[in-house]
């Protein structure tokens, strides 16, 4: 098995690209992912993108990294004319999980404030939040939460103001059982819209 799929089982990029499809980039993207933010591949994505493309894929270094891991230098240089992935059926892993990060805990994603990930981070709040209102906890509880996750969203809202220029930006953690609640709770939502 390639490490790119490996890690893909590992980090639920099944149950994040079903959460994705409901939040599509919108055209004003600047591709500020692509642009100023750190790109790292696989071994096996890299010699994908090569075949693709032997002289954009000529800015991918592994200098300083460990073996089996590779950097873009920013911007991506498989990025089209319009600004937009060039290679977006073959994106290596980290592409297709943006604005979602693996982190180091080994049960969680990190989602980053850009415009989508702020969108997703306040319907996951709405998800939490419905559904801590239909419990049994007592109405100051149910309150609390709702305060609490109020004022996180709009921590996170603010983010999004020059977010492309910031070199660290608050992530919200979200565990991977709550990840798959949430993309059911998409599912079930659009079916209802439907």
């Amino acid at each position: 098995m390639e490490i790119s799929a490996a890690v893909k089982k590992s980090i639920r990029y099944s149950v994040v690209q079903n959460i994705l499809k409901h939040y599509p980039c919108p055209d004003t993207c600047g591709a500020h992912c692509c642009c100023n933010g750190q790109i790292h591949f696989f071994e096996d994505e890299v010699k994908i993108l090569t075949v693709i493309d032997s002289e954009k894929a000529k800015k991918i270094t592994n200098e300083g990294l460990c073996a089996g891991l590779y950097q873009m230098n920013v911007p991506c240089s498989f990025l089209n004319a319009s600004g937009r992935c060039g290679v977006y059926e073959n994106r290596p892993t980290v592409c297709g999980m943006y604005p979602f990060k693996v982190n180091t805990s080994g049960n969680s994603v990190g989602l980053q404030p850009c415009p989508v990930g702020f969108l997703i981070i306040r319907d996951f709040a709405e998800l939490i939040v419905g559904s801590f209102s239909k419990s049994k906890a007592s109405d100051e509880d149910k309150t609390r939460i709702k305060e609490e996750w109020q004022k996180s969203v709009a921590l996170y809202e603010a983010e999004l103001v020059d977010f492309h220029s910031k070199s660290i930006l608050k992530e919200m953690q979200i565990p991977f059982d709550e990840l798959e609640i949430f993309s059911m709770f998409l599912s079930s939502k659009k079916a209802k819209n439907s």
